[in-house]
C-alpha cells in the first residue's frame, strides 16, 4: 500500500512538471505540422515529420539548445529565450501564462512565414523545400544560449 501511495504521489508530481517543460516543443511541432505537413497529402513527408519530431529544428544527439540552420533562423526571429519567457509568465498566474503562450505561438507562426523566404543551406528556400515535401537539412549547428 505504501508503494502505491508513493507511486501515485510521484506520478502526480511528474504530471505537474511535464507540461511546463514540453510547451516549447509540443505546440511548436504542432504548428509546423499544421503549417506544412498535415494537409500536404504526402504520406512519406508526414512519416518523415513524425520520425524527425523535434529534430526538424534541433540537432539530433546534441543538447536541447543546439539547433540546425532552420531552427537558428526561427530563433533569431522570436524575441528572447522562449523557455525563460514562459517560466516568468507562469509566476504571474494562469492568465499571464496563457497570454504568453499565445504570444509565443503567434511569434513562431510569423517567424515560420518569414523563414519560408530564406535560403536553406542547399540554396533552395525553405518554402520551396516544404512545398516539395522535404524537411530542413541538418547542416550546421547553432547554440541558442
Amino acid at each position: 500500500m505504501n508503494h502505491r501511495l508513493l507511486l501515485t504521489a510521484c506520478s502526480l508530481l511528474a504530471l505537474s512538471v511535464i507540461p511546463q517543460a514540453i510547451f516549447a516543443t509540443t505546440p511548436f511541432k504542432k504548428s509546423f505540422d499544421e503549417q506544412y505537413v498535415k494537409d500536404s497529402g504526402n504520406e512519406e513527408f508526414q512519416a518523415a515529420f513524425r520520425t524527425a519530431g523535434c529534430y526538424v529544428c534541433h540537432v539530433k544527439e546534441k543538447k536541447k539548445d543546439v539547433v540546425n540552420h532552420y531552427g537558428n533562423e526561427l530563433t533569431k526571429l522570436i524575441p528572447g529565450n522562449v523557455q525563460e519567457r514562459l517560466d516568468e509568465a507562469r509566476k504571474g498566474g494562469r492568465d499571464a501564462k496563457t497570454a504568453e503562450e499565445a504570444k509565443v505561438l503567434k511569434e513562431l507562426v510569423d517567424a515560420m512565414k518569414k523563414v519560408e523566404e530564406m535560403n536553406s543551406p542547399s540554396g533552395v528556400t525553405y518554402g520551396e523545400l516544404f512545398k516539395s515535401h522535404q524537411l530542413p537539412p541538418h547542416e550546421g549547428e547553432f547554440s541558442t544560449k
